[in-house]
This record gives C-alpha cells, structure tokens and sequence, in this order.
C-alpha cells in the first residue's frame, strides 16, 4: 500500500503569519468577489485555519432577523493549512461539517500540497455559493 509522505510540518514564522492573510486577501479580491466578503486566518503551531464569510449567505424562509445576524456573523470553515517550511508549500486539509473536524485531503492537481490559493479554491468551490 502506498501512502503519500508529507514533510515535517513547522512552527509557522511570525512575518508569514502576517504576510499569509494578506496574500488571501489579494486572491479573494481578485478572483471571489463575487462570493466572499471577507477572509479570516487564524493561527495554532504549524498550522493556519483559513474561514470565510460568504458575500450571501442562505437562510430558511422564517429566519428572525436575530438569527440572521448571528449566521452573517459566522464565519464559514473551509480549510487548515499545515506549513512544510516554504511560503509556498503547504499541507491541505479539507473541513468536513458531518464531524467538524479536519481532514488531509488532495487539491484539484492530485497533490496533497499546494500553494495558499490552491488550498482556498478548492475549499471555496464547495462551501462559498452565489
């Protein structure tokens, strides 16, 4: 049985821990506007856990305003990134709502690392919704 290797993961430096959302930043504006107001990094270790809040969120017909408020001010989980030692390689895993938790997934390439982007697109398509 084969299985993939991923490299020793590392305590992500404080500079990259700043320039990493921004870099985010850049790429929603650039290619989701259409669908994402705002990026969120949050940072534990070697790792960056990467939300979003939906430009439109979907609500069931007889939401109170109240709880539209409180899922507008929600962010939406999509992906954690574990950081391999480059600013351009990075661990991807997919977040799964059925048992909220994180699991290593492959991108679109068939990789299991990638750039931020990648990480962001493929995690974007799946929860960030016209």
């Amino acid at each position: 049985m084969h299985k993939n290797k991923i490299r020793r993961q590392w305590p992500i430096p404080q500079a990259l821990q700043h320039a990493l959302p921004a870099r985010l930043e850049r790429h929603v504006r650039t290619h989701w506007k259409h669908r994402c107001r705002e990026v969120v990094v949050r940072f534990r270790g070697a790792f960056a856990y990467v939300d979003a809040f939906p430009l439109h969120h979907q609500v069931m017909p007889g939401t109170t305003p109240e709880e539209r408020a409180r899922i507008e001010a929600t962010p939406t989980r999509l992906c954690r990134l574990g950081y391999l030692g480059s600013p351009g390689r990075w661990a991807f895993a997919f977040f799964k709502y059925s048992d909220e938790k994180y699991e290593p997934s492959f991108l679109p390439s068939g990789a299991p690392v990638g750039t931020p982007e990648e990480a962001f697109d493929c995690a974007a398509l799946v929860y960030l919704h016209d």
